[in-house]
């Protein structure tokens, strides 16, 4: 009986040894990915930041444009 008993430890060892390998597989599957998708978050945030400032820019652009359409209307 101690036979079997070392046979069952034996296959219940490699199944834990087996488990952990696939955790720590993922973990690192995982861990790239978390990477990838903070570089994506940064260069989304980059974006953002570049089109609110194309966003001020042209708000700037049209207030003077309709300032000089004012003043044109004012003095014609």
């Amino acid at each position: 009986m101690l036979p079997s008993v070392i046979a069952v430890a034996e296959k219940l060892i490699q199944a834990l040894e087996n488990k952990v390998a696939d955790l720590i597989g993922l973990s690192r599957d995982l861990n790239r990915e978390n990477r990838q998708l903070k570089l994506r978050l940064a260069e989304l945030q980059r974006e953002r930041r570049e089109l609110l400032e194309r966003q001020r820019q042209a708000g700037e652009h049209i207030n003077s444009t309709l300032d000089r359409l004012r003043k044109i209307e004012g003095g014609a």
